[in-house]
């Protein structure tokens, strides 16, 4: 019953007698059941809200999760060629990181600079070093080209080097850059190189 058929209906009621006691609590009953009417429909609207929300976080989760494991992936199949016996194989690794992987993976660049130190073959030094270029504020890749240059007997490599230094304009690849200069064994070509690499990083 709705409350003014109620009210209509119990009118003489309300004008001549005292409502009695059980018809006073029917009463308010009626009374709060129409009042609150519109704050269930609220708390119904606001349930649906919640578990729409729950399922966008759901699968939000979910979506993080599947590209997480797929970055995973990428890294670990990137770092064992990295680390294959074929130089080919980390040459492909290396070009592979260079186009498509740009992040600034600690480890990665780790294995990288490694590769500066230790790998025999020129090809794959000459890359990496490219590859190392993306992330010049980087100051472990800085001092770690710095000390490449220092120890390096290849032509090729020593070359590439000097040019990535000079890219980078430091300064404190001058003293390797003029013990190559002075060094009667250097290439010419590689003399040439670090000659222009000085005059553009002291400018």
């Amino acid at each position: 019953m709705k409350l003014e058929e109620f009210i209509q209906e119990n009118k003489l009621k309300f004008d001549n007698e005292v409502m009695s006691e059980k018809a006073t609590i029917s009463f308010e009953k009626l009374v709060q059941k129409e009042l609150h009417q519109p704050k269930k429909k609220k708390i119904y609207y606001l349930k649906y809200i919640a578990v729409a929300a729950c399922f966008a976080v759901v699968f939000s989760v979910g979506f993080w999760f599947v590209n997480q494991n797929k970055t995973s992936s990428v890294e670990s199949e990137l770092m064992a060629n990295l680390e294959n016996e074929s130089a080919g194989k980390r040459l492909e690794a290396v070009y592979q990181f260079n186009d498509e992987y740009k992040k600034e993976d600690a480890r990665i660049i780790n294995r990288l600079v490694e590769i500066i130190h230790k790998d025999e073959n020129a090809n794959v030094k000459i890359a990496t070093i490219d590859a190392l270029l993306q992330f010049p504020s980087n100051e472990k890749i800085r001092k770690n080209l710095i000390m490449a240059l220092e120890n390096e007997h290849k032509p090729l490599v020593q070359i590439k080097l000097i040019k990535a230094l000079s890219i980078l304009r430091e300064n404190r690849a001058q003293k390797p850059l003029e013990k190559i200069i002075n060094n009667e064994q250097t290439f010419p070509i590689v003399k040439n190189n670090a000659t222009l690499a000085m005059v553009k990083i002291k400018k």
